[in-house]
């Protein structure tokens, strides 16, 4: 009897010690250097899309190679000294990644073809958009942008009031690729005309400035659709337009400087839309409780003349309303 107890510890040991070798070799160590090439996404865990400080690489900022997810990798971890925790999963789509191991290699053409990554940069190849909108002396005063940004400096100095929703992007999106679809044209160019600049800028206020946000949401994102940069932008900018003199902009406008309840705001826009289409709609907080991003769902086929109720229901649901934020947020004003 005690013979066959060891042996069952043995195996049971054995098993653990298999188990533990498995999930160890589940990312592959590695050194180097990754040179972004936007404003990506640096997610906790890459499978499930946590990123509980909502953290985005800085535009053309080296980080140190952790480890990649497997030897011909579509994924890799680096270090983000600022972020909690640092220790962040990229794709390799964001940057540059130069190895210090010889043996890490990019992925071969055939090894891709048999990768979701060709499905997922295929123009046109969508279901549904993503339409996020940025509260701006939110963003502007709590997320870890690094002063990169010049309309924030202005928004923070009392330079540039800002007091609407703004458009962060028009992101097509595809269900099977997570956030992965994007840069279905690695050599796209952003040509906007005068006049299309100076419509787009009250509500995409990086373009008083310059236009490096623009190139960076036209390279990912929006030459992935049909419509050519000038009515890509001048859609999407009548799109944030259309949402700000809703009910969700109201919403915010009127409680500008004040604490509110995420279930309140949800109660507000379900009484509005109602509660099939406030389920197309999420909140993103900076630290969980400063308001700096609605984001809503809308369908492949929209009309840009629909009612916000009515784009909505024609998307697909999404996250939860509360998305990162807390039970309490707080909704900043401009200015310091």
């Amino acid at each position: 009897m005690v013979r066959s107890n060891s042996l069952l510890v043995t195996v049971v040991v054995g098993s653990i010690i298999a188990f533990s070798s498995l999930a160890a070799n589940a990312s592959i160590r590695s050194s180097g250097s990754f040179t972004s090439n936007g404003h990506c996404e640096a997610y906790q865990s890459f499978r499930k899309q946590t990123n509980p400080d909502n953290t985005q690489l800085i535009n053309n900022k080296q980080y140190a190679i952790k480890a990649i997810n497997k030897k011909e990798y579509d994924w890799i971890q680096i270090l983000i000294p600022n972020a909690s925790p640092a220790m962040r999963w990229v794709s390799k789509s964001c940057g540059t990644a130069k190895f210090n191991n010889e043996a890490i290699t990019q992925p071969s053409s055939s090894a891709s073809l048999n990768t979701s990554s060709k499905s997922c940069d295929t123009r046109n190849d969508f279901d549904s958009y993503v339409l996020a909108l940025t509260w701006q002396p939110g963003f502007c005063e709590h997320f870890k942008y690094k002063g990169n940004k010049p309309e924030c400096t202005a928004i923070n100095d009392g330079k540039l009031n800002i007091t609407n929703l703004t458009l962060h992007g028009l992101w097509p999106n595809k269900t099977s690729c997570g956030t992965k679809y994007g840069y279905c044209d690695r050599y796209a160019r952003l040509d906007l005309s005068a006049s299309t600049v100076k419509e787009i800028a009250p509500w995409m206020p990086n373009f008083y400035y310059q236009t490096k946000f623009g190139e960076y949401q036209w390279k990912k994102h929006g030459a992935c659709q049909n419509l050519d940069d000038n009515a890509y932008f001048l859609t999407a900018t009548k799109l944030v337009e259309k949402v700000d003199a809703s009910a969700i902009g109201q919403f915010i406008k009127a409680n500008i400087g004040n604490n509110v309840s995420t279930a309140s705001f949800k109660k507000n826009l379900i009484s509005h839309f109602g509660a099939d289409a406030v389920d197309r709609i999420s909140l993103a907080c900076s630290q969980g409780r400063y308001l700096n991003e609605v984001r809503l769902n809308i369908g492949k086929s929209f009309n840009v003349n629909n009612t916000v109720q009515e784009l909505l229901e024609s998307g697909p649901k999404g996250r939860p309303f509360y998305g990162n934020c807390h039970k309490k947020i707080y909704i900043e004003a401009a200015g310091k």
